[in-house]
């Protein structure tokens, strides 16, 4: 059996392909009506990326809750990936990363610590 934070961590990097495939597939969508943009979805690579990322996602994520708590591994999966698009944002997107921002991630870092620390006592 894996290792719950491999899990964990593949679930989290899932989850930031899933995120960044959907960014890139929804620039490229015909939005002019219904059946366009329907068709567009289906013949977009980068929507079907997106697909196997949610379903690799999913697969990771039960697998993960099915040996460890719903509620850390959703915490640590959460503060995985929302580091590290900011991290991806502010590297290859330009996106600027401020004081507060890395002030809020350091907190979400270190709420993770204390959650997963806080889960292991008793």
């Amino acid at each position: 059996m894996m290792n719950h934070w491999v899990l964990i961590f593949v679930a989290a990097g899932s989850n930031v392909a899933l995120n960044l495939f959907l960014k890139k597939g929804g620039q490229g969508l015909d939005t002019s009506g219904m059946f366009p943009l329907i068709l567009s979805i289906l013949k977009s690579g980068w929507m079907w990326l997106a697909v196997i990322s949610a379903v690799a996602l999913l697969t990771a994520f039960v697998s993960a809750i099915r040996v460890y708590s719903l509620s850390m591994t959703y915490t640590a999966v959460t503060a995985v990936a929302m580091v590290t698009l900011t991290m991806i944002g502010a590297l290859f997107q330009q996106e600027v990363i401020g004081l507060t921002r890395v002030a809020g991630l350091g907190l979400i870092v270190a709420g993770l610590v204390v959650t997963a620390m806080a889960g292991n006592v008793g």
